[in-house]
């Protein structure tokens, strides 16, 4: 028996069908800060945070890491509830609150009537994890005094934190502490600043 147009038209079908997978549900993920522990507000140096700029790679809702030396791989169904490079300057002004302690934050571009003691801007070059799952932030940063515009302190560094491997949750929680580390040292630069 020879199997006709519509028996091979159906086949055709059912192996297209079975071909294509069913595309998991996307999850969200944010950063989250260091816990704020005092209830009270401290009236601390003014700051600014910004610019910060941002590679164009992670301009994307897709979380990305890096799959090969020179292999990028963006995970579709896991992705940013905001866009990164706002995420990120969110958790480092609320990181820097808590650490100076301040209650005198602004993020970029601010009101021109804000009063800022120092601006922060920085420039991020690497934000991700290896394949492996260890993140890496890479970030020139400096501070100046918004009086005179004279920078005060000027940094380049590089953070890891490893995530136990390429497990999305894990990765973006090892996110969170490589923007801690990264304030941390913030904090210690503006200290260092008002003591002299």
């Amino acid at each position: 028996m020879r199997p006709t147009i519509p028996m091979l038209t159906t086949c055709l079908c059912l192996a297209i069908l079975a071909g294509c997978g069913v595309t998991p549900p996307a999850r969200y993920y944010i950063l989250t800060p260091v816990e704020d522990s005092s209830a009270l507000s401290v009236a601390g140096p003014a700051i600014g945070i910004g610019p910060v700029v941002f590679p164009a790679y992670l301009d994307r809702p897709e979380i990305a890491h890096r799959s090969g030396n020179n292999q990028l791989h963006f995970a579709e169904s896991e992705r940013w509830a905001e866009p990164l490079k706002t995420a990120f300057s969110h958790i480092l002004a609320e990181n820097l609150a808590v650490m100076l302690p301040t209650d005198q934050i602004s993020l970029y571009p601010w009101a021109r009537t804000a009063l800022v003691d120092y601006q922060i801007s920085l420039d991020v070059s690497r934000f991700d994890a290896d394949a492996s799952g260890t993140v890496v932030l890479s970030a020139g940063w400096e501070i100046s005094r918004r009086d005179d515009g004279t920078v005060v302190s000027r940094h380049r560094q590089t953070y890891t934190e490893a995530a136990g491997g390429m497990i999305y949750p894990a990765v973006v929680a090892a996110q969170s502490r490589a923007v801690e580390k990264l304030a941390q040292d913030i904090v210690t630069a503006i200290t260092a600043q008002r003591a002299n």
